[in-house]
């Protein structure tokens, strides 16, 4: 199973869309009010322009680590967002509450780590590149 999280009217072909308003049935619901699968049943993951409206802080661990919980191992998770480093897009947007940059993935990875235990499920960063200059594009794998 792949998953579109936060697909708005318009998701990826080929993946379930998780979304509070275009979602359907049991997925018909936010990142954060958990994701209706068992752990580890779900190939692959992405999410475009979603995460920069997801708080910063315990709410944005917790919604990479329900990400973590359903992927199966080598499983990936795509993640776009508009890179507050890039240009104006990323803190223009009234309805973005969080900001990202490329390290903000780091602290994802455990190469960036704060000096206290957040409970943040480690991933792989398997790629990343930069788009029309303020777009960054996260392709992060749960370790094997």
């Amino acid at each position: 199973m792949r998953i579109d999280i936060g697909g708005g009217n318009n998701p990826v072909s080929g993946h379930v869309n998780l979304d509070p308003v275009h979602g359907e049935g049991e997925f018909k619901r936010r990142l954060q009010d958990g994701i209706p699968l068992p752990d580890g049943s779900v190939e692959s993951a992405r999410c475009s322009h979603l995460m920069e409206h997801i708080p910063a802080g315990q709410e944005r661990i917790d919604a990479f680590n329900e990400v973590w919980r359903v992927l199966e191992p080598g499983g990936t998770f795509e993640v776009v967002v508009p890179l507050m480093t890039g240009s104006w897009h990323a803190i223009a947007d009234p309805t973005h509450v969080s900001f990202w940059c490329y390290e903000s993935f780091l602290y994802f990875t455990g190469e960036y780590r704060a000096h206290a235990e957040y409970g943040i499920r480690f991933w792989e960063m398997a790629n990343w590149f930069v788009r029309e200059g303020f777009e960054g594009n996260a392709l992060l794998r749960k370790p094997l």
